[in-house]
């Protein structure tokens, strides 16, 4: 079953990616977690009172009769500035607020025009990026969007901040290192200079990073987390009102010129502290879509329970271990061998998670561009004869035994964290010379200390591209203390070590490369050197459930409407649903 579905995954992301991969081409396949997911300590809750709210939803009411879709999700929302939001959530959100200059193709990673009239003009060098914006392009309050006030808003990621209250980071990660300068040379054109030659731009122009802000909403100069709403954007919905852990209300955009109308007259999203609750919402029909987080477990009992759709949606979302080079033990090469020569990702994905995920063994899931198994060809794990060589190379032995604090989040990635880690803690002490002490934090507290780099010797984290290209699932955990790995500073991003700086050479070789074979190549090396010095210790490649009931369907002539049209980039388009209930 597993082999059958890794199978699928890979020739369906593999022909995306070639064509993300090949120059000036476009889109495909795999985060944030991060992905690159985050999180807030705090939300002040927002109601909206307007008369302009209510002349346009009753606007939108009379021209769309397609009822209420409650979806149900245990995500939280941690920013509504394109500028400042980094979790899948938040830009799921702003995706059906807002608009780009270019888009993905419903359930796909495919690249297509939205604001802009076209696909970009690439200089010769690579360097300039040009767009034309269609015309009559508005917010959802009526405000005019020009390639002039677009760009000014833009300008705000390469600002300092933007703004003293931007905490994400987003900027840093996918502006700073790749744009020079934003300009609107006329009314209609819009100018990206890049700091040098990016085969994957069009991808993180796509990305809620780079949409356009109301200006009545985001001033130039600051960062806003949590306007207050309405919030609008240029896409095909509003939110009409949100409520901290409580939900958030979206209508229909009066002034969309889009292409995707809305198929339902409202969209609530209604937020879980736990997935059971969750689980049983949409058993009871308290729900009509439970999407992120289920769980193995509980998936299995809603497939017992039957009368509802269980979509699996296959894409990049992958766990591992941070493991800091800067801190004892594992900044001992010895010690971080021996911890991946002990580590059994079959057991993990077939004990844990009863054969619904895959062994990782490379950062990269399966059909990216050059990804090859590199951690099962250097380690072959589990090797406990190999792991024992490593640690008495160290001094450890059965008389000395190594002691380990490993960090995860209770709750954040589901309940089944804690018995993969407890897993792995057998594992290592399974050998005899490793005492293993598990330690757990609330994810608000735990993803800053993990991170930042000073505190946890090692933990778990998850990652979905922020774009789906190699370098997303590399570069991250190298460049600028690398998610707290330290194998470069975070200040300086000086490598410090020699196979560091060896890593940093190829990957801004890798990144700037447009021959996909010789880029495949490169690809190859760095995952070899990459699991030589044990930057990360990747574990499993999970899917993604979306549970639904006959009543509620997506778009057939989209892709995957078995799982809603949500696709490898894990957009859940609000436009394409549509309930008979």
């Amino acid at each position: 079953m597993k082999t059958a579905r890794r199978l699928a995954v890979l020739l369906f992301v593999l022909a995306l990616v070639a064509a993300a991969c090949g120059g000036d081409d476009n889109g495909s396949a795999g985060t944030t977690t991060t992905s690159a997911e985050t999180t807030t300590t705090a939300m002040v809750e927002q109601t909206t009172t307007t008369a302009m709210v209510e002349q346009t939803t009753t606007t939108a009411m009379t021209e769309h009769t397609g009822g209420t879709i409650i979806i149900g999700t245990t995500d939280t929302i941690a920013s509504l500035d394109p500028a400042d939001a980094y979790s899948i959530h938040d830009w799921e959100l702003l995706s059906n607020i807002n608009e780009g200059l270019l888009k993905f193709k419903p359930g796909t990673v495919d690249l297509e025009p939205a604001l802009a009239t076209d696909m970009p003009t690439i200089s010769d060098d690579g360097l300039t990026y040009t767009f034309t914006l269609k015309d009559g392009i508005m917010f959802g309050d009526g405000t005019p969007l020009t390639a002039t006030d677009y760009a000014a808003q833009l300008n705000r990621l390469l600002a300092p901040g933007p703004g003293p209250d931007c905490p994400n980071g987003v900027a840093g990660a996918l502006a700073q290192p790749f744009v020079e300068s934003i300009t609107a040379p006329d009314a209609s054109t819009i100018v990206f200079q890049l700091t040098r030659p990016v085969g994957f731009f069009n991808d993180i122009v796509a990305r809620p990073t780079y949409f356009p802000a109301d200006p009545n909403i985001y001033p130039a100069d600051e960062c806003v987390l949590f306007p207050e709403a309405p919030v609008y954007g240029t896409g095909p919905w509003f939110i009409s009102e949100y409520t901290q852990n409580e939900q958030a209300v979206l209508e229909p955009n009066p002034y969309y010129t889009g292409d995707l109308k809305p198929q339902a007259d409202q969209i609530i999203v209604r937020y879980f502290s736990d997935p059971q609750t969750m689980a049983l919402a949409i058993q009871n029909g308290e729900i009509d879509i439970a999407w992120r987080f289920l769980g193995p477990q509980l998936i299995g009992q809603l497939q017992d329970a039957g009368g509802l759709n269980i979509g699996t949606v296959s894409g990049g979302g992958i766990r591992y271990l941070i493991i800091n080079h800067t801190m004892a033990p594992f900044d001992d090469p010895n010690v971080r061998k021996a911890v991946a020569s002990l580590i059994d990702r079959d057991e993990i994905a077939d004990v844990v998670f009863g054969g619904q995920v895959d062994p990782l063994y490379t950062m990269l899931p399966d059909g990216f561009l050059g990804q090859k198994p590199s951690f099962d060809d250097i380690f072959a794990a589990p090797n406990v004869d190999a792991a024992k060589t490593f640690l008495a190379d160290s001094g450890y032995d059965e008389n000395n035994h190594l002691q380990i604090d490993l960090w995860y989040p209770p709750e954040h990635y589901g309940a089944e964290t804690a018995d993969w880690m407890a897993l792995i803690q057998q594992q290592l002490e399974a050998s005899g010379v490793i005492d293993v002490n598990l330690q757990s934090q609330e994810w608000s507290t735990y993803v800053t200390n993990l991170t930042g780099g000073d505190s946890y010797p090692a933990g778990v984290l998850g990652w979905f591209f922020d774009y789906p290209d190699p370098s997303n699932y590399l570069e991250p955990f190298v460049f600028n203390g690398g998610e707290g790995t330290n194998v470069t500073d975070a200040d300086t991003n000086e490598p410090l070590t020699d196979d560091a700086s060896q890593l940093v050479d190829l990957l801004n070789q890798a990144s700037t490369e447009t021959d996909t074979a010789a880029r495949a190549d490169l690809y190859g090396q760095i995952q070899d050197l990459y699991a030589n010095m044990v930057v990360t210790l990747p574990i499993v490649i999970v899917s993604e459930h979306v549970v639904f009931p006959d009543y509620i369907s997506g778009a057939a002539d989209q892709a995957t409407p078995d799982t809603l049209n949500i696709g490898p980039a894990f957009d859940l388009n609000y436009s394409l649903l549509s309930t008979s209930k």
